[in-house]
């Protein structure tokens, strides 16, 4: 069995390891009491591994190791890093970092919003949920329920009136003073209480405020509580009661059908059912239950408590080939304490259940627990989530069943009406988007095996200023892209750029290129594939007039049956793309209509022109006051001063 290099410098210490291929790809990430024990464990002469960790194994050209000083500190990296590479020979949630999260902002006045991005940036993070639209729904109540801010005003005093948020009762408009920062941080006390379920807490906290604003005679503030008294508890009596007792727990339970995997995760606060989740995991094949359930866990709840700082992430990786320790951080936030319960009641107990205990138990600040119950309460309602489950796994596979069998017969029937060789898997659509040839910019969209894969969208800021000519632009723009490509295959370049040429982010080729335009756009795109010796690369105009297919070479279009599966692929595809350039567009041409006179100040930079706005409000501002109260301007000095006031002036009376 090959080898890998640097295999005999392996420490014999814990820490985590990334088995990573030929091309740079990591393709596993594992972690271990003993790093030089379990990776030379892979590569013994006669081991017997399991079918998948054999192809894993024969594809690891290099092994990276990070030292940590204990297991949990591994098991912490290993799933961040497993989150953040998305390796595809490990266990994984499916669209991981799809998944949206309730976000309370870490700013003065805070707000509450819906992302999918989890940082280290302070803010509180409740999730993930795997339904969009069911977080909005709850992100609209909070803010019915609460009185919060949704603008991203500065709180700077400066306002003169509040807007209609104020006049409606969705805000106390702290904006203009009517609210202080000490109240409005008591109200997100009110709703993190809310989110982590805690509602008995909030209504003692709110009745006690409602008896202390109305013994101060201030009725109309002991108005306004009550109100919040009765939406909470109106919220809470919806809720299932699942037990009587006043208990924090976490139910999870696999199913399993057709080499997939789904965990049911249902959460009880206060004893009461404050709502449910089901994710589907990649490569999960013929797992035990239990490595299922443990790398579930880690995962889950990596994302529940945000996680490891990206720059955390970051420095450790820069690390991994030094062998050097990490420094544990030992914050814990009261949002992540709260995002872990005391139980986790399993369907299956994970391989690695104490060092798991262990490091929910440091999030937590108390011992948490992983149990699987056999009899009684638990083990009734744990058979309950075991059958959502399994529903929710079967209608997965149902509705995957349909969507991949419609996907295939569109991209076959697309392959028979170009003549192509196969079903192209990854196909690429370019369009240009511009007003009389001002702010002109193109797209490009990516779709593979008919599905769009939209991290790999990109989009361009067209050069070319000769005027209104959308076949010079679109060939601008497949000349930026297939550049890659040639540089790719290009045997006269030195193996060093062959490899810098794979780490391009055009590397792929695309087995057709999809053109938005009819004859003229397809001619245009011909002549820069003839000029890259490119010819060879599959491509196709969709005109809009009448969806017709246009190949090159070829006089009369190819018409598509109206109810075909091909038709309707290629048009979504095309009007992605649409939508993708016009987007663009309309950004470059919003931000050049609002440019301002200081733009085009020498010596004035975003930094200095803000600082100007905030004292003056604006260019004509600035050309009224004196020179004296432009040079106090943080930042500014007297020779600046005097040069965008004579600047500004010159231009105002020209």
């Amino acid at each position: 069995m090959r080898q890998p290099e640097g295999l005999a410098q392996i420490p014999d210490a814990p820490g985590v390891y990334l088995m990573v291929g030929r091309d740079g790809e990591i393709l596993y990430i594992g972690k271990a009491i003993s790093l030089r024990n379990r990776v030379r464990s892979y590569f013994q002469e006669g081991a017997v591994h399991h079918v998948r960790t054999t192809a894993m194994v024969e594809k690891v050209a290099d092994v990276r190791t990070i030292v940590v000083t204990n297991e949990v500190e591994a098991l912490i990296l290993e799933a961040n890093l497993i989150k953040r590479h998305q390796p595809p020979f490990n266990v994984r949630l499916r669209d991981d970092k799809r998944y949206p999260y309730l976000k309370v902002t870490n700013e003065p006045f805070p707000r509450v919003v819906f992302t999918r991005m989890v940082r280290n940036d302070g803010a509180r993070y409740f999730g993930p949920y795997t339904n969009a639209h069911g977080l909005r729904e709850l992100i609209d109540l909070v803010r019915l329920v609460f009185p919060l801010r949704t603008c991203r005003e500065p709180i700077d005093g400066r306002r003169k009136r509040p807007c209609l948020q104020y006049h409606i009762k969705r805000c106390l408009a702290p904006c203009v003073g009517y609210q202080t920062e000490e109240d409005y941080d008591r109200t997100i006390d009110e709703v993190v209480l809310f989110l982590e379920g805690k509602q008995e807490s909030l209504l003692t906290r709110l009745q006690r405020e409602m008896a202390e604003s109305a013994g101060h005679l201030n009725f109309e503030a002991a108005a306004r509580i009550r109100d919040r008294i009765v939406a909470v508890r109106r919220v809470t009596e919806e809720q299932k009661v699942v037990w009587k007792s006043r208990l924090d727990m976490d139910l999870i339970a696999v199913a399993r059908a057709q080499g997939q995997a789904c965990m049911q995760v249902f959460l009880v606060r206060g004893g009461k059912l404050i709502g449910q989740e089901h994710f589907i995991l990649e490569g999960a094949y013929e797992q035990p239950d239990g490595l299922l359930t443990g790398e579930f866990l880690k995962q889950f709840y990596t994302a529940r408590t945000a996680g490891a700082p990206e720059d955390r992430i970051v420095s450790l990786a820069r690390v991994a080939r030094d062998n050097q320790a990490p420094v544990p951080e030992k914050r814990r936030s009261r949002a992540q304490a709260a995002a872990v319960p005391k139980e986790l009641l399993v369907s299956a107990l994970p391989e690695e259940r104490a060092t798991i205990e262990a490091w929910l138990s440091e999030v937590k600040g108390q011992r948490v627990r992983i149990l699987q119950p056999r009899r009684g309460a638990r083990a009734e309602y744990l058979r309950l989530v075991q059958k959502n489950a399994e529903q929710n796994l079967k209608a997965f596979l149902a509705h995957q069943e349909v969507q991949e069998t419609a996907q295939a017969r569109a991209l076959t029937d697309l392959a028979d009406a170009l003549e192509l060789p196969e079903p192209p898997h990854r196909i690429e659509c370019y369009d240009v988007s511009n007003i009389q040839g001002t702010n002109p910019t193109a797209s490009m969209v990516v779709f593979v095996e008919g599905r769009a894969r939209k991290s790999e969208y990109r989009k361009f800021k067209i050069q070319y200023d000769g005027g209104p000519n959308d076949f010079a632009m679109m060939q601008e723009t497949l000349r930026r892209r297939l550049r890659y490509l040639r540089r790719e295959t290009d045997r006269t370049e030195t193996p060093i750029e062959r490899e810098l040429a794979k780490k391009e982010k055009f590397n792929k080729k695309p087995d057709l290129l999809l053109i938005d335009g009819g004859k003229g756009q397809l001619s245009a795109v011909v002549e820069v594939l003839e000029e890259l010796d490119m010819t060879g690369l599959a491509v196709a105009g969709l005109a809009k007039e009448h969806e017709w297919l246009y190949l090159p070479n070829q006089a009369d279009p190819i018409v598509l049956p109206a109810n075909s599966p091909a038709l309707h692929l290629v048009a979504r595809i095309r009007d992605e793309a649409h939508r993708f350039a016009v987007t663009y567009h309309r950004q470059r041409r919003a931000k050049s209509m609002t440019r301002s006179a200081l733009d085009a100040l020498a010596g004035v930079g975003p930094v200095r022109r803000k600082r100007l706005l905030s004292a003056f409000g604006s260019p004509a501002g600035i050309r009224r006051a004196g020179l004296d109260e432009i040079a106090a301007v943080k930042g500014m000095t007297p020779t600046l001063a005097a040069k965008i006031k004579q600047e500004l002036e010159g231009g105002y009376r020209s």
